[in-house]
């Protein structure tokens, strides 16, 4: 792996360094009293009930299971994923009851404990929310395990466990039932604003966030609710909307960008408007000029009004009645600037002045159905609806992906492999040694290791860290108050309330109360308190200790699956790109619902590329993968793809496009180069013994330039092609290959 060059600048921190800083970190944005409050509630409530009407251990038993699916939700913030939390509790009773029936049968408990630490690593491959049901099923096996009871009494176990987890799914049931669609709008609200930031953005902000936030009230509109409202398909229409105007904005800001460039430098031989067009600078829609053009002023005003247009949608879909009435009166100003910016396509760019009118359509559109959106109706225009949401579907792809990860080529096969290694390792030690409550010294184990060195090492820290904090308040709370009784039950939900609202934020801080709520609801059935905290403390840094001891002797490094992550990057952007390609050489329009899906793939693969980039990154040096080249490998694929969002929305918008043949042989060499590309980085850093002869993509571009009628739509479809030519040839040299144009394969500036 290449060295980094000595530039004189500061060393670069150390991996641990960084995860020790990442544990510290603490986003006051992610802080929600409110939903700590409504995560709290039910964990006191059935602590309580469970107390007075059974017992303490029912109390306790029935808490432990609302405070454990509480956590489910409160880690990753936002709206309760009711389908998430009932899995969780579900699957927690489940391991309840199978590990309290195993007890007394040391190998059969053992085999098992060894089965769900295996299912638990690998479930890791959903994402978090695999992550966290894996988890909590250990936590469950482990902590519940160690009552070995007979059939009929680990099944009344496994049922107090269900009640407190299924009173806290119940509980965020109930309290957004009278407004069934304030989630929905706040979620569909929130998108909006983000599009509206990246109205203002420039080029370079990735649009990643605003997908996520699509993607959330996406959800919120596809989760079942028990009533409707006339207002919800006018909520998907503008989340549908949402998804479009991403794509436009971004190609919009590419557009503007490459003109600012061609016209700030003059530098325009290397642009594509004709043959009449190259070398003069206008590079952008084939106009002649002489490489001077200034910023394009107007579109810089359009797009400022389409983001206080975003904004007043945003506020009146959460009904905003003075945003709903300024909406109009914006709109058509928007609409009037845009027809007279498009008077001027020498300056603005036939390519661009399109963009720009079919935002201002959008946008248009989206002001009335957000005035619409914004009407609340009363409870008798709301009725039972269909469920939208595929379970079924989403249950087959998930098992598709795990079965697809159960390979030790996979990151999530490795770390389950380890997984269940280290925590029989935990088990055989907490037996041997002389602990009070020795599970969690398991439970420490298992929860602090990840696939990522990372991660690893910053959840061992947070873990070790929050424990001493939590250990502590709760000794100190103990020593000043003595709790017992109704006392106990005001702590665990003060306690309960805090712990959630800061653990989006920080997860060492809210880890910290969770401890405390913790030693609490022990001390309801064993008092002592002191005691209780300072074997919690212990047990956790041992186990904890264990986790970063088997990371550090047995580690596994994100630089494969980052490099095999970009070469699934350029997979899907081929995929693509070769259908858009195909309708303009036919005179065709592309298929809405096809193109949709592929982009929607184009954008994940994107998002799950740079994690695991990242996450290489975050390894230490002679661990991780090339810099240079992923960054640069990322940035070109986002030139191709904002290239190809161009010619996919000319294509759509445009009927009864002339055909061009002619763009065929560039189509198919294009997806050779992208094909090669792909393989090269699949097999690894080393060049292969033969290296493959790539395709000439610039002389088939000044082919088709040479043949191509010359019009305006040719002309711009030409420009969309020469930047995505330039990409691919860069992609190929970052890729290690050597690409035909030497000079086209380095990246612009």
């Amino acid at each position: 792996m290449p060295e980094r060059p000595d530039n004189g600048s500061s060393p670069e921190p150390g991996a641990l360094t960084v995860a020790v800083r990442d544990a510290l970190n603490f986003d006051r944005r992610a802080v929600s009293i409110q939903g700590g409050l409504l995560a709290a509630i039910p964990v006191a409530a059935v602590l309580a009930l469970g107390t007075v009407v059974w017992s303490s251990v029912a109390g306790v038993t029935m808490g432990a299971g609302a405070m454990l699916v509480g956590i489910a939700w409160r880690l990753a913030g936002g709206r309760p994923p009711l389908a998430l939390l009932a899995t969780d509790a579900t699957v927690m009773a489940m391991s309840t009851f199978v590990g309290c029936l195993t007890g007394s049968i040391p190998w059969l408990h053992f085999a098992l404990l060894a089965v769900w630490a295996l299912a638990g690593g690998l479930l890791v491959a959903l994402g978090s929310r695999g992550g966290v049901i894996g988890n909590q099923a250990m936590i469950a096996f482990v902590v519940f395990g160690r009552f070995s009871e007979p059939a009929a009494a680990s099944l009344g176990l496994a049922g107090l466990v269900l009640a407190g987890g299924f009173a806290q799914v119940l509980f965020q049931s109930i309290v957004r039932w009278p407004t069934p669609l304030r989630w929905q709008r706040t979620a569909t609200a929130d998108a909006y604003r983000a599009l509206a930031g990246l109205a203002r953005a420039t080029v370079e902000t990735s649009t990643l966030p605003v997908a996520q936030a699509l993607d959330a009230a996406q959800a919120s509109l596809s989760s079942s609710t028990l009533l409707g409202d006339p207002a919800l398909m006018t909520l998907r229409s503008l989340v549908n909307e949402g998804l479009r105007m991403r794509i436009q904005l971004s190609t919009v800001h590419s557009l503007m960008s490459r003109r600012s460039v061609a016209g700030g430098d003059g530098a325009g031989g290397d642009g594509a408007g004709g043959d009449g067009a190259k070398g003069d600078g206008a590079r952008g829609d084939g106009a002649k000029g002489d490489g001077a053009d200034p910023p394009d002023q107007g579109g810089a005003r359009i797009l400022e009004l389409a983001a206080v247009g975003l904004d007043l949608a945003a506020r009146a879909i959460e009904g905003d009645r003075a945003a709903a009435a300024e909406l109009p009166a914006h709109m058509e100003r928007l609409s009037s600037d845009t027809a007279e910016h498009a008077l001027t396509p020498a300056v603005s760019g036939l390519a661009l002045s399109r963009r720009l009118s079919a935002l201002a359509g959008q946008l248009r559109a989206i002001g009335s159905l957000a005035v619409a959106a914004g009407k609340a109706s009363g409870l008798r225009d709301r009725r039972p609806r269909a469920r939208t949401s595929r379970p079924f579907e989403q249950v087959r792809t998930d098992l598709a992906t795990l079965r697809a990860n159960a390979s030790l080529q996979s990151p999530a096969g490795r770390h389950a492999v380890r997984l269940a290694v280290v925590v029989l390792l935990a088990e055989l030690i907490s037996q041997h040694l002389p602990l009070s409550r020795s599970y969690w010294m398991v439970v420490a184990a298992a929860t602090t290791l990840r696939p990522e060195f990372g991660a690893t090492f910053t959840r061992g820290v947070e873990r070790a860290g929050g424990t001493a904090l939590g250990a502590g308040l709760a000794g100190l709370i103990a020593v000043a108050l003595h709790p017992a009784g109704g006392v106990t039950v005001l702590l665990v939900g003060l306690l309960a309330w805090a712990g959630y609202s800061v653990l989006p934020a920080s997860f060492a801080l809210g880890f910290a109360f969770i401890t405390a709520v913790v030693v609490f609801l022990l001390n309801a059935i064993a008092p002592d308190t002191l005691a209780t905290a300072w074997a919690r403390l212990l047990d956790t840094l041992v186990g904890g200790t264990l986790g970063l001891l088997a990371y550090a002797l047995w580690p596994t490094w994100s630089y494969v699956s980052a490099r095999q992550s970009l070469a699934d990057l350029v997979e899907a952007e081929r995929a693509y790109v070769r259908p858009i390609l195909a309708v303009i050489a036919d005179g065709r329009r592309p298929d809405d619902q096809e193109m949709r899906s592929l982009s929607r793939h184009v954008r994940l693969t994107r998002t799950t590329t740079e994690a695991n980039v990242a996450r290489s990154l975050s390894e230490p040096a002679t661990r991780r993968i090339d810099a240079e080249q992923s960054q640069g490998s990322l940035a070109a694929a986002r030139r191709l793809v904002l290239a190809a969002h161009v010619l996919r929305l000319d294509a759509q918008d445009q009927s009864g496009r002339p055909p061009l043949p002619a763009l065929a042989p560039l189509a198919a060499d294009l997806d050779s180069l992208l094909r090669t590309v792909d393989a090269t980085l699949r097999a690894g850093p080393d060049p292969p013994e033969h290296a493959p002869v790539l395709p000439d993509l610039r002389a088939d571009y000044e082919e088709l330039e040479r043949v191509a009628p010359k019009d305006p739509d040719s002309a711009a479809v030409l420009v969309e092609l020469d930047e995505i030519v330039d990409s691919a040839n860069g992609l190929a040299a970052l890729a290690g290959l050597e690409a035909v144009d030497d000079e086209a394969a380095a990246p612009r500036s």
